[in-house]
C-alpha cells in the first residue's frame, strides 16, 4: 500500500512538475505576444503618422498647385498633370463631376513630350506640341480653373489618402 501512495505520490509530483514548466512556458509565450501586440501598436502608430504626413503635403501640395494655376504662375497643362497625378492618391474624389475637366484635359495632354524627351525634339516638333497643348489650354482654360477653385475651396480637407500605398 505504502509503494501504491509512493508512486502516486511520484506520479503527481512528475505531473505537477510538467504542469508548473507548461505553465511557466505558457507565461513565457503570453509574455511575448503582449510584447508584440505593443510593437505592433507602436508601429502602426508610426505607420498612421506617416500616412497623415504624406496626406499632409498631398493637400498642401493641391492647394498651392491650384493657387499657382490660377494666378498663372505655371502653365495649365503642367498644373493639370500635377494634379491629376496627387489626385490618383484619392480615388474616392478623382472622377468627381467638379473635377473632370482635370480628367479631360489630363487626358488630352498626357502623350506631349516632357523632360529629356522634350529636349531631344527637334524645335520644330517642340513648337508643334506647344501650339498643341496652348489650344487644349485654351479650350478648358474655364472650367479648369473653376475646378481649381473648387478644389481650393475644398481645401483638400475631406480627401483622405487610399489606404494601399502601392504607389510608392
Amino acid at each position: 500500500m505504502e509503494s501504491i501512495i509512493e508512486n502516486k505520490v511520484i506520479i503527481f509530483s512528475g505531473l505537477g512538475t510538467v504542469i508548473f514548466g507548461l505553465a511557466i512556458y505558457l507565461g513565457i509565450l503570453i509574455s511575448k505576444l503582449k510584447r508584440q501586440n505593443e510593437k505592433t501598436k507602436e508601429m502602426q502608430a508610426k505607420l498612421d503618422a506617416e500616412i497623415q504626413k504624406q496626406d499632409d503635403y498631398f493637400k498642401d501640395s493641391l492647394v498651392t498647385l491650384a493657387r499657382a494655376g490660377i494666378s498663372g504662375q505655371c502653365d495649365l497643362s503642367e498644373c493639370c498633370i500635377r494634379v491629376k497625378k496627387i489626385l490618383e492618391y484619392y480615388p474616392d474624389i478623382e472622377d468627381e463631376n467638379d473635377l473632370r475637366p482635370v480628367q479631360d484635359m489630363y487626358n488630352e495632354i498626357k502623350d506631349f513630350a516632357t523632360h529629356q524627351q522634350r529636349l531631344d525634339l527637334p524645335k520644330q516638333e517642340v513648337y508643334n506640341q506647344d501650339i498643341k497643348r496652348y489650344k487644349i489650354e485654351d479650350s478648358y482654360r474655364e472650367e479648369f480653373l473653376k475646378s481649381l477653385k473648387k478644389l481650393i475651396n475644398k481645401n483638400a480637407s475631406s480627401l483622405k489618402l487610399k489606404d494601399c500605398f502601392s504607389h510608392f
